[in-house]
Order: C-alpha cells, then sequence, then structure tokens
C-alpha cells in the first residue's frame, strides 16, 4: 500500500498553502482534488493582512501585486452608491501591520491556484492528483488509510499519518468522515446569515475606434481616463438602508475584472439574476453630462457591449466555525472549517493562516515521531490559537458588516455625518487608519491555555519584517533570513553595542542548546541569527560584520533600486521589544514563542520549548 505522511483533500487555496509549506519542509505530502483542472470562476477575490507574508513564505509572493493581482488601495464607504463621496476612507497602501509588505491584495483566484500549483512540481515529496475523488477513511491505530477513485475509475488506497479536509464547507473530511464523530459547523458569538447576488464582471475599454459616437472623446478623454471614472479605484462599500452592496476592481493589473455584491430583499425576484443585476447595476454606469462638461446636456452611460458578465448569481452566507478543528489524526482547515459573510474578505486569509500554523506543526510531529498523547496537546493548541484568529478575523468582517448594513436610516445618518466631520482632521484619519489594520492578533493564555508560547512581555505576538541585509549581500526582506528551515524554532539575537562579542554569544548559545537537550533538532546553531539594533553601523560593534543583519533604512534601499512599502519603518522588529530583549526564539508562522534577557533565561526556554513537544 502507498505511504505518504500528509494526506491534503482540496486543492483550494488553503490545501495548496499547506501542500507547499509542506514541500518546503520535505514531508512527504500527497493533495488529492477532484476537479481535473483550476475552478476558473474567482470566488474569493482578497488576500489580505499576514496572509500576503505567508504566501511570500510559501513562495509566489513575487507574483501577487504581477500576475495574480495588485494592491487594493484604498477602501471607501459611500452612502448608496461610488458615485457618490466617500464619508469614509482607509488609505491600506501604508505599512499599517509592519510586515514590510502589501496589507490587502485584490486576487484573481484561479491565478492564486495556478501559481502555487506550478510551484509544487519543484518539491520532490510533495504530488498534486487531479480527478481524485475520496471514498472513504478507515483509522488504523496511529494512522488513517485512505481510499479513493481516480478520474479513470480505478480506486486506490494510501495510508498517511494525518489527514486534512480542505475540500470545503461541503467536502467530505467533514461531511461524511466527521460530523459521524460530532464536529460540525455552529453559528458563532455573531449570528449573520444572507444572501447576496456576487457578479463578476469582465470590462473592455472602450477607443475612439471601437465606440466613436462616444461623447467623452470630443472632451479629450483618453480610454484610459474613462475606464477610470466609470470604474474607480480602490474598493467600495455601498451603504443603503434598503439595499447593501460592494464593488471593486480585482484581479491583476489592467485585467479589466470586477467585483459587484448586492444584498437580495425578500421582495426580490430571482428567476432572472442577470436581469435583476442589470436592473439595479445600469443607473450606476450612467453619469450626468454636467459632471464632464456645462455644455454636456446629456447623461453619459458606459457602452454595455464593454460589459461581459463572466459569473451571476445568489449565494447564502453565514458566519460559523467548527466546534472541534481536529479527531484523532484527521484536521480541518480553510472553508472546511469556518466561513464568513463576503463584507471582511477573511475567508481565504483565514484559511491560509490555518495552513502555516498547521504546516510546520506536522512537520515537527513527523520527525519527532510524538506520541498520540503529545500530538493531542500540540494539536490542541494549534485549534486554540486558530479559533482565536479566526475570531480576530471575524471581528474585521463584523466591523466592516455593521457599516454597509446600516439599515436605520436615523442611525446611518448620524454615523455618515460623524464621520464626515471626523474625517476632516488628517491627523484623526492616520489614527483611526493605524487602530484598524494593526496587526492586532495576539495569543495569550486566557484564550489559548495550550498555545505555543510563554507568558511573559512580547510573547505570543508576530515579530515584525523589515528590509535586511548582511555583508556585502542584496537586501531581502528579514522573514527569509530569519526563518530559514521552516520546520525549526528560529532564535534572534540582538546585538545592541560594542561590548557584544560574537564569540561570547556563541559560546553562551550553545552552551544553552547543549544542556537543554533539544529533540530533533528544534532549534541548532544554523537557526541562530545576529541582529544589529545598535543603530550605528555594523562595523562599529564588535561583531564579525559578515556575520551580522542589519535593518535597511529607507535611504539604503533607495541605493540599491528598492522602494519599500509607505510608512516603512527599519526599527519595527526591534521597537516590539524590551530594550533588554537580547534572545527571541521564534516559530516559523512569524509568532514569538519566548524572549530572554541572559543565558540563564534562555536555557530555561529552551527546555519549556522542548518539553512542549515531549
Amino acid at each position: 500500500m502507498e505511504e505518504s505522511t500528509v494526506v491534503i483533500v482540496g486543492a483550494g487555496p488553503s490545501g495548496l498553502a499547506l501542500g507547499a509549506l509542506l514541500g518546503r519542509m520535505n514531508v512527504k505530502v500527497v493533495i488529492l482534488e477532484k476537479d481535473t483542472e483550476v475552478c476558473e470562476d474567482p470566488r474569493g477575490i482578497v488576500v489580505n493582512g499576514d496572509a500576503v507574508r505567508i504566501s511570500y513564505q510559501i513562495g509566489i509572493g513575487e507574483g501577487l501585486t504581477k500576475r495574480i493581482g495588485k494592491d487594493i488601495g484604498v477602501l471607501n464607504f459611500h452612502r448608496g452608491n461610488f458615485r457618490a463621496s466617500p464619508f469614509m476612507t482607509f488609505d491600506i497602501t501604508v505599512d499599517w501591520a509592519e510586515q514590510g509588505v502589501s496589507n490587502n491584495v485584490t486576487q484573481f483566484q484561479p491565478n492564486y491556484e495556478r501559481e502555487i500549483r506550478a510551484l509544487l512540481k519543484e518539491f520532490p515529496t510533495c504530488q498534486l492528483r487531479t480527478g481524485c475523488e475520496v471514498l472513504t477513511r478507515q483509522l488504523e491505530g496511529d494512522s488513517t488509510v485512505v481510499e479513493y477513485v481516480e478520474q479513470g475509475g480505478a480506486k486506490r488506497t494510501i495510508r498517511t499519518r494525518w489527514l486534512v479536509g480542505a475540500d470545503g464547507k461541503r467536502g467530505v473530511v467533514r461531511k461524511k468522515f466527521l460530523e459521524p464523530e460530532g464536529i460540525r459547523q455552529e453559528e458563532s458569538d455573531w449570528t449573520y446569515v444572507g444572501t447576496w447576488v456576487a457578479a463578476n464582471l469582465h470590462i473592455t475599454t472602450p477607443t475612439p475606434e471601437s465606440h466613436p459616437d462616444f461623447p467623452l472623446w470630443k472632451l479629450g478623454y483618453t480610454p484610459e481616463q474613462v475606464h477610470d471614472v466609470f470604474w474607480p479605484s480602490g474598493f467600495h462599500f455601498c451603504n443603503d438602508s434598503k439595499r447593501p452592496q460592494v464593488s471593486g476592481r480585482f484581479g491583476p493589473p489592467n485585467s479589466g475584472f470586477w467585483r459587484h455584491e448586492y444584498s437580495v430583499e425578500p421582495e426580490d425576484d430571482l428567476s432572472d439574476v442577470q436581469g435583476h443585476f442589470w436592473n439595479l447595476f445600469t443607473p450606476w454606469m450612467i453619469i450626468p453630462g454636467s459632471k464632464f462638461s456645462r455644455a454636456l446636456k446629456q447623461a453619459v452611460e458606459f457602452p454595455r457591449d464593454c460589459i461581459n458578465v463572466v459569473r451571476c448569481r445568489p449565494f447564502t452566507f453565514a458566519v460559523k466555525v467548527v466546534n472541534r478543528w481536529f479527531s484523532n489524526n484527521t484536521m480541518l482547515i480553510g472553508d472546511a472549517a469556518h466561513v464568513f459573510p463576503p463584507f471582511g474578505g477573511q475567508g481565504i486569509a483565514t484559511g491560509i493562516r490555518d495552513a502555516q500554523g498547521l504546516g510546520w506543526r506536522l512537520a515537527v510531529m513527523s520527525r519527532l515521531n510524538v506520541s498520540q498523547e503529545t500530538q493531542e496537546r500540540i494539536l490542541t493548541g494549534w485549534a486554540q490559537e486558530r479559533r482565536h484568529g479566526w475570531k480576530s478575523a471575524l471581528m474585521a468582517t463584523k466591523l466592516n458588516g455593521s457599516i454597509v448594513n446600516q439599515r436605520s436610516f436615523f442611525r446611518g445618518f448620524l454615523f455618515r455625518t460623524f464621520m464626515r466631520l471626523l474625517w476632516k482632521f488628517k491627523s484623526i484619519v492616520w489614527n483611526r487608519t493605524q487602530i484598524a489594520f494593526r496587526d492586532k492578533l495576539v495569543f495569550d493564555h486566557k484564550t489559548c491555555p495550550d498555545g505555543f508560547f510563554l507568558g511573559q512581555s512580547g510573547c505570543g505576538r508576530k515579530v515584525a519584517q523589515v528590509w535586511v541585509r548582511k555583508g556585502g549581500e542584496a537586501p531581502r526582506l528579514s522573514d527569509s533570513a530569519l526563518l530559514r528551515n521552516l520546520s525549526h524554532i528560529s532564535l534572534l539575537v540582538f546585538v545592541r553595542d560594542k561590548s557584544d562579542s560574537m564569540a561570547v554569544l556563541r559560546g553562551e548559545i550553545a552552551a544553552a542548546l547543549k544542556q537543554a537537550d533539544l529533540p530533533g533538532d528544534l532549534v541548532t546553531m544554523d537557526d541562530v541569527t545576529f541582529y544589529n539594533v545598535s543603530g550605528g553601523k555594523v562595523e562599529d560593534v564588535d561583531v564579525e560584520s559578515a556575520e551580522v543583519y542589519h535593518p535597511c533604512t529607507t535611504e539604503e534601499l533607495a541605493a540599491e533600486g528598492i522602494t519599500p512599502i509607505r510608512g516603512y519603518r527599519h526599527t519595527a522588529v526591534q521597537d516590539r521589544f524590551d530594550s533588554s530583549a537580547c534572545f527571541v526564539l521564534i516559530r516559523p508562522d512569524f509568532f514569538v514563542h519566548s524572549v530572554a534577557t541572559n543565558g540563564e533565561e534562555l536555557l530555561e526556554n529552551l527546555r519549556r520549548l522542548g518539553g512542549y513537544f515531549s
């Protein structure tokens, strides 16, 4: 019988992300996907927050704003439709989360999946098998036997240590295998059930040759200007007490894709969904001529033949999450574990976070061959952290939803009036945007009692990301420098002044690692990164400069032809820790396990780290 360390059911974003991360960690993994080709229907259109950062860790970050999508830009909140001036805007092109890369990308999901599929071919331990439908699951001791049928009808079996369901909210893993064991999706504290129509449009820009009678040519408009007037940049949340709607560009630059979603009301007749859509959306495509010129008396309508409806159908959205994330050796991630309404664009991102948090744990448990009792504790910690992460994503969704879905005209009027007044003050806008989009996900032992972190200052929070370099190397993003082995825990060592000696620091670390006697090379000297935070040149510190990374300033990056994200702060990494911090243990998913100020504390932290996996 064929064997694989991990079997993943479902090749959507979360399943592919997990497969790619496991492939990077040299774990044998097989992904079984029922469909033979990538689904060309762009369902989710946003990758946001640290899911963008994780995409870089997966290996597709460079393509995010080129082949997959583009930075979302500005979030606009309007009364009525996006022709009205916004009463509130959030510029999210700034590095609010201090992660060195975009905060939000509107992406074309088929391209996202294609990028990862192409990447999987680079990993000899990872296989994607399409046209394979999973039939049964049989538990046999510490392993699971999965039976599936290939496209040609042949049945195959595969034995695996861990089975992961990433096959969506109606997938076989939860619905057929785990629901009989009591695992099900349940409503959360915030109850929302609603039906929305989601329309994907592909826009072709008119030209003087294709549409010679279009009135704006006479006013000197170019095709690009026409496109920008009728299809404004950014994303638009349109509050209307009668029918909330959401609209905006998505996909790669200049791809012409537009998403429009609107709520379905009780009186709506959806026997002709596309006709219903056009009845509502056509007025949005008509602009009074006076907006362009006093001499232009007639209204200007964007040519209907330049709008192709790629998809238009209703979806019922709810807020649900599983009551348990795993059973024995079977786990759930992505939509198999939770579903969101569309207001916050959190579905894909949360699934990618599920995959990252699970992937390195599976790699470590595989290498250490942990007992069933230890596995239960480790997966319980993962589930608690993911539940807390899911709740954080839900709060962002709820906030957006409460604004868009405000049905009281009076309360909506008061809110919009207050926001218009508040948004006249730039300092307040900056502050509120920073609060809204900064990295707020922090684990603690109240919400995650079995989580993998210690209860110290800075622990349970993600380490920031900046551009760094050492010796004569080119600048690189710090995740790739600090987290070099994704199946190990990394040790970040702050070098603060001239009294810090490389030999002394190395000796102190080596002694602590030897005494801690960690299982399975959880942390080795190869996982240690020295980081100059003295504020001076590396040469000014009494260490070997070739061995020490330092954060790159904006000026240094400019000299290398690199333009960092707006609001970039090169001190973001050290700023998240007390000035006394010396040794920081970092998990592969960016979260800080522990902080030590000296060698004795480091030894204690290492011992507790090893004990978690024993």
